[in-house]
């Protein structure tokens, strides 16, 4: 059995192909960027400013992929918005009974 020659390196990051030998492509999304979107997107539903806020933010990151997420966050924000002016505005909120012992 002869030893493998160590992955060449490309300016100093190891190249993507040589890390995986089984034909898989490396994961391009990091921890952090999961995370992000996930808050993103439960923001838009919960508190659809800060959603808006945060689809602003993710879209104009310089990835694409996380680019469309930025679009479909601000989107889901707005709709939510409209959702919750609605739900409010109709009174759903609202005591049906002045006493506050029963």
């Amino acid at each position: 059995m002869s030893a493998r020659t160590p992955p060449a390196r490309d300016n100093e990051r190891w190249v993507a192909e040589s890390l995986s030998t089984n034909g898989a492509t490396a994961d391009v999304w990091s921890d952090s960027a999961r995370r992000l979107l996930v808050l993103g997107y439960i923001t838009a539903v919960t508190l659809p400013l800060i959603g808006l806020v945060l689809g602003i933010v993710i879209a104009n990151r310089p990835t694409k992929a996380n680019s469309k997420h930025g679009a479909w966050i601000i989107v889901v924000s707005i709709i939510a918005s409209i959702v919750w002016i609605l739900i409010i505005a109709s009174g759903v909120f609202k005591l049906t009974s002045n006493d506050i012992n029963s």
